[in-house]
This record gives C-alpha cells, sequence and structure tokens, in this order.
C-alpha cells in the first residue's frame, strides 16, 4: 500500500486496515509461520537467522584458535630444534677430528675451555709421537715443533678439527717423521702447506739473487 493509497483513507478505514495487519501477524505467529525480528545497524535478524550467524562466527572463531595452535606448536618446534642444533656445536670431540669446535660461540656461552689438537696424546703438555715432540700451546690451540722465538721461521697451518700445528721451517724433517699422527685430513693440509711455503720460498729467493744481481751490476759499471 503507497502512500497516495492512504492519503486517501478515513481515519476509520486506517484502524480497520491497521487492526487487520495485526491480526495477520498474530495468526502467523501462532502456527509458526513468521518468526519475531530484531534490528542490529541497518540489518534487521530473525532469531534463527541469529543462531545461524553466531554459530558460523565460533566455527570461524574455532578455526582459527586451531590455527594459532598449530602455529604456535611449530614454532616451538622450531625453536627446540634450533637449540638442540646449537647444543650440538658446543660438544667437542677434537681427538677424532670429526668435529669442529666453534671457538667463539664457545666464549659467549661460557662453555669455552683452553686445548690444543690432538691432546688426547699429550702428557703433561707434550705429545711424543716415534721420537718426535710437540709441544702443546692452549692460548694459541696450537701444537708446537721445533724452534717458535722467531715467528718469520714458523709455519702455521690450520688442522681440520679445529686449531693449528705451528713448526719451525728446519724441524720440517723431522715432521715427516710424525705425519701418520694426524689424521688423512690433516696429512692432505701439512703437505699443501708446506709445498706452498717451499714455491714461496723459492720466489724469494730468486728475488733477493735478481736484486743482488743488479746490485753487483751497478757496482762493476761505477768501477
Amino acid at each position: 500500500m503507497d502512500m497516495n493509497q492512504i492519503a486517501g483513507m478515513t481515519h476509520q478505514e486506517l484502524m480497520t486496515c491497521v487492526g487487520d495487519r495485526k491480526s495477520a501477524i498474530l495468526k502467523k505467529l501462532q502456527s509458526g509461520e513468521t518468526e519475531l525480528s530484531f534490528s542490529i545497524g541497518a540489518k534487521s535478524f530473525t532469531v534463527k537467522e541469529w543462531d545461524k550467524l553466531l554459530s558460523k562466527v565460533e566455527q570461524n572463531n574455532e578455526a582459527i584458535r586451531k590455527e594459532q595452535e598449530e602455529r604456535k606448536e611449530a614454532l616451538e618446534k622450531e625453536a627446540l630444534e634450533k637449540k638442540e642444533s646449537e647444543q650440538k656445536m658446543f660438544i667437542s670431540i677434537l681427538e677424532t677430528g670429526n668435529v669442529k669446535r666453534n671457538y667463539f660461540m664457545e666464549k659467549i656461552n661460557g662453555t669455552y675451555q683452553p686445548s690444543c689438537p690432538y691432546e688426547s696424546l699429550a702428557k703433561n703438555g707434550v705429545i711424543h709421537y716415534k721420537g718426535v715432540e710437540f709441544v702443546c700451546d692452549t692460548e694459541r690451540n696450537a701444537i708446537c715443533l721445533g724452534d717458535m722465538s722467531n715467528k718469520k721461521d714458523v709455519l702455521t697451518i690450520p688442522l681440520e678439527g679445529g686449531g693449528s700445528l705451528m713448526v719451525n721451517r728446519d724441524s720440517i724433517g723431522l715432521l715427516s717423521k710424525a705425519m701418520s699422527m694426524f689424521s688423512p685430513e690433516d696429512r692432505n693440509r701439512i703437505m699443501r702447506a708446506i709445498a706452498d711455503d717451499n714455491k714461496i720460498q723459492e720466489m724469494q729467493q730468486e728475488i733477493d739473487e735478481d736484486t743482488n744481481s743488479i746490485g753487483d751490476d751497478a757496482e762493476n759499471k761505477l768501477e
């Protein structure tokens, strides 16, 4: 019924129309054909519609809670695995040479203890092997062979399991007698380092000889 029709009706006709409308709504309520409704904002909901909406919201909330719990469990598992991995890094098995020590992390973690390579073979800080004597230097995490007083004469070789071998060039002959003491990886490192050092020494000798030769030629010309 539009506004033009309502405007043309008498008061009695309006009251009759309203009464008929009330009777129709009451009849539907009594027979269960309609529901009470209420407004929220700009929308109107029946009781059933509202219950259905609440059910959907609850389902969504439950899905979100489940996802958050799974995410939390995954993060906790990842953190635990990371912690276990870091702890394994702190384990030192220097005598086997299979695990490298992370000295920087040990110092941060407070687990650092001075040591030297192949320390399981040492007695009172000295390794005796086939007549060759290596001295343990825990401050530098090294085993030393020969005179260490002049650094220029000392060859420092990093070892596979951490730390280094420091050997005086005059003691390389002795080192060859004790090569079987080292792991295969360390033997390769030592041999490569000695070969590289020999090349450097030869190049340095050639440079010195050329320099001396130039000096001699200059003196001869002056004479």
